[in-house]
């Protein structure tokens, strides 16, 4: 398979990206089931909890667990983005669980 684009491309589009899953939300209680991950074009410099790639908002929609998408976990996701409160996010996001991509 071609290796994915580096950049989010604009409002409206399929994307398609591989990244690293920062952070995960899930919902409490009492709300309506929506799984969200936050998705980093660039993984972390040694030592260092956070990149400085770029930042994709994947949100599953009725959805209160997606098993296998961890922080830490590499991903390749595909779908529509679009830009909610700024962010570009995708929503319900086809993705593949990647290797751990080791380091010299």
């Amino acid at each position: 398979m071609p290796s994915a684009p580096s950049t989010v491309r604009a409002s409206g589009r399929v994307v398609e990206q591989v990244g690293f899953v920062e952070s995960v939300t899930r919902p409490g209680h009492g709300v309506a089931p929506r799984f969200t991950a936050e998705l980093a074009t660039a993984e972390p410099a040694p030592g260092q909890i956070s990149s400085t790639g770029r930042r994709l908002r994947l949100v599953w929609i009725g959805q209160r667990v997606v098993p296998g998408i961890l922080p830490g976990r590499r991903l390749r996701i595909r779908g529509f983005v679009s830009d909610q409160d700024g962010m570009a996010t995708v929503y319900n996001p086809r993705f593949d669980l990647l290797p751990k991509v080791l380091r010299d």
